[in-house]
């Protein structure tokens, strides 16, 4: 059997899927600090966080396929899709996931669920944590977000 490997090229004319149905919690900003409760200080927040409950199903923004894994105390669980172009999205704070790396996933396919904040978002409450960049620059995603 032949390897087919999907080559993946968003653009943001194209939009993107809300990763989940809910309100956002706290907006993108690179250009002035904003305030962390938990952390009691501001700083720059280069992602979205989505009020959500927990168990909550996460869906993919876009085409793509997964590149990294990973947990770290900031984020929790999260996964990494790269989306093509040089953009990837990282989806944090998550309770599980049915992917691997290198599996590839179609947009609004529900690849994840919610989990519980980590230390750092413990007073904002439940939430996922969503990123995109571009070459490794945070990007703002809430105008790219589809209606």
């Amino acid at each position: 059997p032949q390897i087919v490997e999907k080559v993946f090229s968003f653009t943001e004319e194209e939009g993107l899927y809300v990763p989940v149905m809910n309100d956002i919690l706290m907006h993108f900003n690179m250009d002035r600090t904003v305030y962390f409760a938990t952390l009691d200080q501001y700083k720059y927040n280069p992602a979205v966080l989505f009020a959500v409950g927990e168990g909550s199903p996460v869906t993919a923004c876009a085409d793509g396929q997964v590149v990294k894994i990973f947990n770290n105390e900031e984020i929790g669980v999260a996964v990494v899709l790269d989306l093509g172009n040089g953009y990837q999205a990282t989806y944090g704070q998550l309770a599980s996931y049915s992917v691997g790396i290198g599996d590839y996933v179609e947009a609004n396919q529900v690849f994840a669920t919610v989990g519980r904040p980590t230390k750092y978002y413990v007073e904002e409450g439940n939430n996922l944590y969503f990123a995109l960049e571009k070459d490794g620059v945070a990007v703002n995603p809430e105008g790219m977000f589809l209606p």
